[in-house]
């Protein structure tokens, strides 16, 4: 969990939902709103043949040439401890460990955990429960409710730059003054999150200064935020 002043990065103005917009819908009685560009609907069923990892070094024996990476694999054969195993890369000390796949369908996750799907038979991606979510589709978001993936497959972390001080956060105005605001700015959810009448933000395109429209773990609410990729 990340705290940080509510910055202006944190706190982009979001365009008013009651207006109309270029992704909006009209209601029964006639009042304009808006729908998010990015939900989803329905559930999914994901594909179960998956292509092979990038790793194939025996490093055991002959590697053919390939280099062994650290870890616990080396091909895709020494992951045999799930479902479809494959030995994939992480981070930049290129450390090779084994990936299976946790689900096919909603029904494989725990409750309120969608199954994000590999794209296809010929993509070696994982399917995965995406834990911290609170909703598989929209109808688990209430009547005309809406559920939305934020930042999901993306490792990034939302954070924000607070001024702190004597145990307060402050912003700085554009006339040079400052002005004591809330503290809090969570991580980017990285799963699917309902909307609710509390967001400040529904699609990318209602923040500014590159943000993007991203589930606030903290205040439970759909935020503009910057959302930065791991050193």
């Amino acid at each position: 969990m990340w705290c940080c002043a509510t910055a202006p990065s944190c706190l982009s103005t979001a365009t008013d939902a009651a207006a109309p917009d270029a992704d909006g819908v009209a209601n029964p009685d006639g009042s304009p709103t808006r729908i998010p560009l990015l939900h989803r609907p329905a559930g999914s069923t994901c594909p179960s043949e998956r292509a092979p990892g990038p790793l194939q070094c025996d490093c055991e024996g002959s590697d053919g040439g390939c280099s062994c990476r650290i870890g616990e694999c080396g091909q895709d054969s020494d992951c045999s401890a799930g479902t479809n195993g494959r030995c994939l890369e992480l981070g930049p000390a290129v450390y090779a460990y084994c990936v299976y796949d946790t689900c096919f369908s909603d029904s494989d996750c725990p409750s309120n955990q969608p199954c994000n799907c590999r794209a296809s038979a010929s993509d070696y991606t994982a399917n995965t429960c995406l834990t911290g979510s609170n909703c598989r589709v929209d109808s688990d978001c209430g009547p005309s409710g809406y559920c939305s993936p934020s930042q999901v497959g993306v490792l990034c972390q939302c954070s924000c730059n607070p001024v702190v001080s004597d145990g307060g956060c402050y912003e700085h105005a554009p006339d040079g003054t400052w002005t004591q605001v809330p503290c809090s700015c969570g991580d980017c959810g990285h799963g699917y999150f309902c909307h609710t009448p509390q967001d400040t933000c529904l699609n990318d395109s209602d923040c500014a200064n590159g943000d993007t429209c991203n589930y606030d773990g903290l205040s439970n609410t759909w935020t503009c935020s910057y959302c930065s990729p791991p050193p």
